[in-house]
């Protein structure tokens, strides 16, 4: 029995030193806010700063694949996606203060096939087949205002929609490789070959009000993955690690 364990060991350590892998990914994050001073102006006998409308958007999203031979890859893509806003309410200022925030995340899973079909010197241009899965849970919210009642509210919950979408994708792209070890991708979004089903749920309160489906196919890739925030552009660019 050891002997066997031994064998596979010894098998899986050689497959694994000849294997070749590849990562990539995105990693993004961006924020805003500030402040506007406003002067005393009458009826208003003291001068009060408001806030600036503020968002945060974080964006992370690996991606390993595995040649299987020169011309031939496969691989898993991740993402995750959150935006937060908060859009203040100044015509409160400077006795009270009113805003609304609003968070915004989004999941998806994608394993793909990559076909290398020609070369020219550094370039190694391709097609990629993906089948990928978003899901957009309903946003989170709170509206505060703290005037006077009746008009001041401290209300919090689920937005009125969750999305999900399913889609098979076939999308050109060409690799440039800068060294052994390091290399970039570019993703024509615009030729490609696409469908989509794309599930929307709309609520009114906590009660599923209906239930939107839809279906896409065209040969513009990845048409509702946009409208999911999914995808950059028409003109996807990333960079790559091989080991």
């Amino acid at each position: 029995m050891k002997k066997v364990f031994l064998t596979i060991a010894m098998v899986a350590f050689a497959f694994a030193a000849n294997a070749q892998f590849v990562i990539s990914g995105q990693l993004g994050f961006n924020t805003t806010g500030g402040n506007t001073h406003h002067e005393a102006l009458a009826p208003v006998t003291t001068a009060f700063d408001v806030p600036d409308d503020k968002s945060m958007n974080f964006t992370f999203a690996p991606s390993i694949g595995y040649m299987l031979n020169d011309n031939m890859q496969v691989g898993l893509s991740l993402m995750y996606s959150m935006l937060s806003t908060t859009v203040y309410n100044t015509w409160v200022y400077p006795n009270n203060e009113s805003w609304n925030l609003d968070k915004q995340s989004m999941f998806g899973v994608a394993p793909y096939f990559r076909y290398y079909f020609a070369e020219a010197g550094n370039f190694n241009f391709f097609c990629q087949a993906e089948i990928a899965f978003v899901a957009m849970p309903r946003a989170y919210y709170h509206y505060y205002d703290n005037s006077p009642a009746p008009l001041g509210y401290d209300n919090e919950g689920d937005g009125a929609m969750s999305a999900t979408m399913l889609s098979l994708s076939i999308t050109p792209g060409v690799n440039y490789k800068f060294s052994d070890n390091w290399s970039a991708d570019c993703f024509i979004d615009l030729a490609g070959l696409a469908f989509a089903h794309t599930t929307v749920k709309n609520y009114i309160g906590d009660d599923l009000a209906n239930t939107d489906v839809t279906n896409d196919f065209g040969l513009i890739a990845n048409t509702s993955a946009q409208t999911l925030n999914a995808h950059l552009g028409n003109f996807r660019i990333g960079f790559n690690f091989h080991f």
